[in-house]
This record gives C-alpha cells, structure tokens and sequence, in this order.
C-alpha cells in the first residue's frame, strides 16, 4: 500500500499503477493531482461548460482503464513514466476541447480529461473534473479534425 513518507502524487499514481499489475485492481480511493488550469477554466466559462470542481482528479478506475489489454494489442498504452509525470507535464501541454471532454497532448499521447464526471468518493457520488483515460496517438495530425478547439 501508500507509504506515507513519499506522499506525492507521483508516488500516489506510481502505486496504483503497481497495485493494477500485481491485483488487477487498486482499491485508492480518487484522489486530486491538482488545480484545474486557468486555460481550461477560462474557456469552460466563455463556452459555458461546467467545471465540477476546481481541483483535478485521477482515479485507480481511470488509470486501470488506461492499461487495458485491447489497448495494450494496439501499441497504445501510454508508458508509466508519462502517466506518473502527467500532473506536472500537462502544463506545458496542448490542451484541446472536443466538444465534451478536453485533452491535453504532447505530440506523442493524448490524455483525456472530463469536466463533469461523477464517481463515488468515501461512499459519496460527487462531480468532479476527472482524467478518464490516456492513449498513445496513432497520427499526431488527429487534432487538425475539425472537432478540436485548440485552447
């Protein structure tokens, strides 16, 4: 389990990812891997999308999701190492909106971030903005569809 003396988020996600491959499962409650950007919140409220919070949320079911094998037989799993950094790396990313969810890339992954999502947290369903999955990008041009708004 979480040892508390490394307590950062990196660690928090490390250990999930590690609980994933030896359990097939974690059961870390969500938790937030930090505020929401003021890009993103900057263009939910001139487009009138609703940011459930203003703290972003990363949960053991997202990250499961984003290792699942049918993912995995395409090549498109994302490397532990970007999911760990995403907290931090997502900063300097491209940050995109589709229309429901946003998304931030590197040129080389995508990772999906829901501004509304509900999920149970101590027992309670509660709406948060939530990463729900990260995949590797199979063209880089995908983002020139006329369904991204680059923000």
């Amino acid at each position: 389990m979480m040892k508390t003396s490394d307590n950062t988020i990196e660690s928090q996600i490390a250990a999930v990812l590690d609980d994933i491959r030896q359990k097939g499962f974690s059961s870390v409650q969500p938790f937030c891997i930090g505020k929401v950007e003021a890009r993103m919140s900057q263009f939910a409220q001139t487009n009138a999308i609703t940011l459930a919070s203003d703290e972003l949320y990363m949960s053991a079911k997202q990250l499961q999701h984003c290792m699942r094998a049918s993912k995995a037989t395409k090549g498109l799993v994302v490397n532990d190492a970007d999911l760990i950094g995403f907290p931090q790396n997502r900063l300097q990313m491209d940050l995109y909106y589709d229309g429901e969810c946003f998304i931030y890339t590197d040129g080389t992954s995508k990772f999906i971030v829901h501004p509304n999502y509900k999920m149970k947290i101590s027992r309670e369903i509660v709406a948060q903005v939530n990463f729900i999955t990260a995949t590797r990008l199979k063209d880089p041009a995908e983002f020139t569809l006329p369904k991204y708004h680059k923000i």
